[in-house]
C-alpha cells in the first residue's frame, strides 16, 4: 500500500494551487499530467520514470520536478500519486524560498 494517501495529497495541492488543481489528480494519471503542466508553466521541468519497465507484476514510478538546480523526487507504485507528491514537495519548497 502506498505511504501517500490520495485524499491528503489533493487537499495539499489545493492549499498550494487553489482551484487550478485538476480534478482527481491523485487518482488519475491524465489529471496528474495536467498538474505537471501547471508546474511547468511555473518554471519547473518534469520527468516520470517507470522503475520496473520489464516487470509484469510490479509497478514503481518516480516523478521528478526540477527548478533552479533543485530536484524534487518521489517514488510510488501509483504514477499519479508519485506526480502529486513530488509536485507538493516542489511547491512547498518554492513557497519556503520566497
Amino acid at each position: 500500500m502506498s505511504e501517500f494517501i490520495p485524499e491528503r495529497l489533493e487537499k495539499q495541492l489545493k492549499y498550494h494551487l487553489g482551484e487550478a488543481v485538476p480534478t482527481h489528480a491523485a487518482y488519475n494519471i491524465n489529471a496528474a499530467l495536467k498538474l505537471s503542466e501547471i508546474l511547468e508553466a511555473k518554471g519547473f521541468s518534469f520527468q516520470l520514470k517507470d522503475l520496473c519497465p520489464k516487470s509484469m507484476n510490479e509497478t514503481r514510478w518516480r516523478a521528478i520536478f526540477y527548478k533552479d538546480g533543485k530536484k524534487f523526487s518521489i517514488d510510488d507504485p501509483q504514477s499519479s500519486v508519485a506526480v502529486c507528491a513530488a509536485a507538493i514537495d516542489a511547491l512547498a519548497h518554492q513557497s519556503s524560498d520566497v
